[in-house]
């Protein structure tokens, strides 16, 4: 169980927010696929009515990642407790996945991907815990850093990131994001830290 702070936005004192952090099972799908749609997809394609087919792609997607039997992957999920918003179950809040991917020289590092919090929940330390999380199972898989990738218009991202001990190791400059006007992508890697052994 990890706790965050929070504001009560009547009293504004501080109020514990608790989360249950965990790995992802199928149960899940139809959380995780709303906090990802929530936090990747722009209010504009619900205006342009194509939010229900993002929606049924990342639910197959997603669908098929958990199925995973992979060793060296993880989906890993926060709820807040019913006790945080007055209801009765818990409420998908925030989701990570961590996998291996192949850097230099065919060496294998673990890389964060899909970050994302439910904008009302943003700012209370629900990615810092599951940063923290990733950090944990990276070392379970006997590696010492962590590596991900985040757009250079993201301050917020990177923010976290740079706070929790990423670096920059390079900016990515593509075709598509030349031709398109898009933001580069920054990669960012951590050496990890010890602490959590």
């Amino acid at each position: 169980m990890s706790k965050s702070c929070q504001l009560d936005k009547k009293e504004q004192v501080p109020v514990i927010l608790s989360l249950n952090i965990r790995s992802a099972q199928p149960k899940d799908l139809k959380g995780l696929v709303e906090v990802l749609s929530r936090s990747f997809y722009p209010p504009q394609t619900t205006v342009l009515g194509l939010q229900p087919l993002f929606k049924l792609g990342m639910t197959e997607d997603i669908r098929g990642r958990l199925r995973s039997t992979k060793p060296n992957y993880r989906c890993i999920v926060a709820f807040s407790n019913p006790s945080n918003h007055g209801t009765k179950s818990e409420t998908l809040v925030g989701t990570v996945e961590l996998g291996l991917r192949h850097q230099i020289m065919s060496k294998q590092i673990p890389y964060i991907s899909n970050l994302a919090v439910l904008p009302e929940y943003r700012g209370q330390g629900v990615a810092r815990q599951l940063l923290i999380k990733c950090d944990r199972i990276a070392l379970e898989w006997g590696f010492d850093e962590l590596s991900l990738h985040v757009l250079e218009d993201n301050l917020a991202a990177q923010q976290l990131y740079f706070s929790h001990g990423y670096q920059l190791q390079k900016v990515e400059h593509g075709l598509i994001s030349w031709l398109f006007k898009q933001p580069k992508r920054l990669y960012l890697a951590k050496q990890i830290e010890h602490l959590y052994s």
